[in-house]
């Protein structure tokens, strides 16, 4: 049994970042372009480039710059990619931490239903309970 996590970093109601502008990170470094992060995320360029933008307003860190000697190519700041491996270590902490209180409230696992009812039966008495309309 495992737990999943989504998780995010929002400021003011705002999303700083993510785990899906982690994995744009990411694939930047692995393809060593945001056209080619964008092609293997199945993103558009701009969409992407947006999602950086954001990003860097947000946070005030510039996390990619132009690689140099490879016309097209970027790479993280050294800033953008302490901020990503913190981040990513954050993330993985958490995901830690709720693997252990999964185990710590559900020692034995999550127990389903006894499969000698029908789950029409358990639906219909969970209806029971419901007013009909116009009542108080």
């Amino acid at each position: 049994m495992n737990v999943g996590i989504r998780m995010w970093i929002e400021e003011n109601g705002e999303v700083v970042f993510g785990d899906g502008r982690a994995l744009i990170l990411r694939k930047a470094i692995e393809e060593g372009s945001l056209q080619g992060a964008a092609r293997a995320l199945g993103m558009s360029y701009r969409a992407l480039w947006g999602k950086i933008k954001a990003m860097e307003r947000r946070t005030g860190i510039a996390f990619v710059e132009a690689s140099r000697g490879r016309k097209g190519g970027v790479t993280l700041t050294p800033e953008g990619l302490s901020f990503l491996e913190r981040y990513e270590t954050m993330r993985v902490k958490l995901q830690e931490r709720a693997e252990e209180l999964l185990r710590a409230y559900f020692p034995e696992g999550i127990v389903m239903p006894s499969q000698e009812k029908p789950a029409g039966e358990l639906g219909m008495r969970a209806r029971e309970d419901i007013p009909e309309s116009g009542s108080p």
